[in-house]
C-alpha cells in the first residue's frame, strides 16, 4: 500500500524509520513542517523527520500553510493512506479525503487518555503504571478518531523517558504492521474510544523545578519524566543543578524537606515531603554530568546543608 506521511518531531522520525526498514507500506512522500531556528545558537535546522526522510532518500514536502494547493499537489500521489505522528499542526477537514482508503493517526498513550502534545512525560509524571499506543482513524478533533488497534505495556519503576519512548516505537511498529495487514485484506474494524479522556498538555521548563515537600515518588517520577528535556533540576548554593538519576531509598520522613540527611560513594540522601531520594548523578550548572559523590567532594557538600527551588542571592 502507499502512503503519505505526516511528521515532525523524534518520536514520529522513529516511526518513520521503522516503516522503512521493515517495509510496512511504501512511502511517497513525507510532509513535514519547515525548517526553523532550533537550540541555542538558533541556528535553522530540520525537523527530525526530514533527516530520515533525507536518508531513505524520500520525497520531502515542507508547507507553511495546509491550504487548497497543498491538497491539489498531495492528490495527485493517488495514495492509499495517509498517516500522520507528532506532525505538530491540525490538517483541515478536507485533507481527511486524501487517501483512497483511510486517514490514519499514531499516539502514543492508551486513548482518550493523554490526548495531545506530551503522553510519554506526562504518564511518567503521574506515576500511571501501563501505557500504549492507538492506531485510530484521523477526524476533524485532536487525537479522538475512532480506533482500529490499541497495545498496552506495563510501565517499569525503571522507566525513564528514553526507555519508554523507545518500547513505545516499537510497539507502535509492531501495531502498523497489524493495521496494513488488516486494510489490506479488508478486515479491519471501527472501535470508539471509550471512557473518560485526559490531556498531555506539552511540557513547560518550570515545570520541572523540584518541590522537595512532594513524596520522594513524586520527585522521582519529575525526574525520570523529564531526563530529555528540560531535566528535573534544583539549586544549591545559588548554583542551578540538574538531577539525571535518582531512587528512592525510604517511605520514612527523615529530616527538613530538601535537606541533605547523608553522603556517601551510593549517592547524596536528600529528605521530601514523603520519604527519602537518593542523588546518584547530577550535572552542575554549565558542567558535565557527574556521580553524586564526585559533586560531594567538589563542592564540599555537608549533613545539614540543603537545596532550594530558587536561585539564591
Amino acid at each position: 500500500m502507499r502512503g503519505i506521511y505526516f511528521g515532525s518531531d523524534e518520536f514520529s522520525q522513529s516511526i518513520l524509520e521503522e516503516i522503512m526498514k521493515k517495509n510496512i507500506l511504501k512511502i511517497t512522500k513525507v510532509v513535514t513542517t519547515p525548517d526553523k531556528p532550533q537550540k541555542r545558537g538558533l541556528n535553522v535546522l530540520p525537523t527530525p523527520v526530514k533527516k530520515i526522510a533525507r536518508k531513505y532518500r524520500l520525497e520531502v514536502f515542507e508547507p507553511f500553510h495546509l491550504d487548497e494547493k497543498v491538497y491539489s499537489e498531495l492528490k495527485k500521489e493517488d495514495s492509499d493512506l495517509i498517516i500522520v505522528v507528532g506532525y505538530g499542526k491540525i490538517l483541515p477537514p478536507y485533507f481527511l479525503s486524501l487517501p483512497r482508503i483511510i486517514p490514519l493517526g499514531i499516539h502514543p498513550s492508551l486513548l482518550p487518555l493523554y490526548r495531545g502534545a506530551a503522553p510519554i512525560q506526562r504518564v511518567l509524571l503521574e506515576g500511571e503504571r501501563y501505557t500504549g499506543v492507538s492506531i485510530f482513524k484521523l477526524n476533524e478533533k485532536v487525537d479522538s478518531g475512532p480506533l482500529i488497534i490499541q497495545k498496552k505495556i506495563e510501565i517499569k519503576m525503571e522507566d525513564d523517558y528514553f526507555s519508554l519512548f523507545s518500547k513505545l516505537v516499537n510497539l507502535a511498529a509492531e501495531a502498523l504492521e497489524e493495521t496494513a495487514h488488516l486494510i489490506n485484506e479488508k478486515k479491519f474494524i471501527l472501535f470508539p474510544q471509550k471512557g473518560v479522556s485526559s490531556y498531555a498538555p506539552k511540557i513547560r521548563k518550570e515545570e520541572a523545578n523540584i518541590d522537595w515537600n512532594l513524596s520522594a515518588e513524586k520527585i522521582y517520577n519529575l525526574i525520570r519524566a523529564f531526563k530529555k528535556w528540560p531535566g528535573g533540576y534544583t539549586f544549591y548554593k545559588g548554583r542551578r543543578v540538574k538531577i539525571i538519576e535518582a531512587e528512592i531509598i525510604s517511605q520514612e520522613n527523615k529530616g527538613v524537606p530538601s535537606q541533605i540527611i547523608n553522603w556517601g560513594k551510593e549517592g547524596i540522601d536528600v529528605a521530601t515531603g514523603g520519604g527519602v531520594l537518593r542523588i546518584k548523578k547530577i550535572q552542575p550548572e554549565g558542567k558535565r554530568i557527574m556521580e553524586a559523590f564526585e559533586f560531594v567532594c567538589g563542592y564540599r557538600i555537608k549533613k545539614g546543608d540543603s537545596f532550594s527551588w530558587r536561585r539564591q542571592i
